[in-house]
């Protein structure tokens, strides 16, 4: 069983079966903050965590994170943060700041372009809330020697709007048969725009290769 993963950056889990093929770089961009501004601390992606210029200044702040992929890197810094029980996304964060009184200013740490439903949100509700980009993503100049990885795979998995975006502009040629895997109902959203279907899996599940084999039966 052959699977590509096109998140940008290498799992802390590794399977022999997997082979990690961005479709875009991450590149890290200015950034200008007061920390002792702000009380709660979002984080938006793995990659928003990996891109902070200020990582080791987080003490004492109420940390958040997304889904257990920004938890894990925000552990590496020997941060607990909290996430969602369920829905790692921007609803499954509002939900869990709900269950709680939110002191304090918010800082929302994202990449340039990503989605802004928590601080609108937060604002909306007259919770003091700003936006710090850490990161932008960059297509690649060619494709052509990545979509000749793209043969005799079983699944492909997508984790990002722009990665699908991506794949169906550069890489899909229309005779493929493999499966495409979605991280969250979101991602399958975007993916139905092209006219495929996906199936979502538990992306973030112990045993990842048992999630991938569930979706054959």
């Amino acid at each position: 069983m052959k699977i590509i993963d096109t998140k940008p950056y290498s799992t802390s889990l590794e399977y022999h079966e997997i082979s990690n093929i961005p479709l875009y770089k991450i590149c890290k961009i200015k950034q200008i903050v007061n920390l002792s501004n702000y009380q709660n601390i979002i984080f938006q992606s793995p990659s928003a965590v990996m891109n902070f210029d200020q990582i080791a200044l987080l003490q004492g702040k109420r940390i958040i994170a997304m889904g257990p992929g920004t938890s894990s890197h925000l552990r590496k810094h020997s941060y607990i943060a909290e996430i969602p029980e369920t829905e790692y996304s921007s609803k499954g964060v509002i939900n869990l700041l709900n269950k709680s009184e939110l002191t304090g200013r918010t800082l929302v740490i994202k990449g340039e372009g990503g989605l802004s439903r928590i601080s609108e949100y937060l604002n909306s509700a007259s919770l003091k809330t700003d936006e710090l980009d850490t990161y932008n993503r960059q297509k690649f100049e060619s494709y052509e020697e990545i979509k000749k990885k793209f043969t005799n795979v079983d699944f492909v998995i997508f984790s990002s709007a722009l990665a699908v975006e991506l794949y169906f502009k550069h890489i899909h040629t229309g005779e493929e048969t493999f499966k495409f895997l979605a991280v969250s109902s979101r991602i399958q959203e975007v993916i139905k725009t092209f006219n495929k279907e996906s199936t979502v899996i538990d992306y973030f599940s112990n045993d990842l290769i048992s999630q991938i084999k569930l979706t054959l039966t």
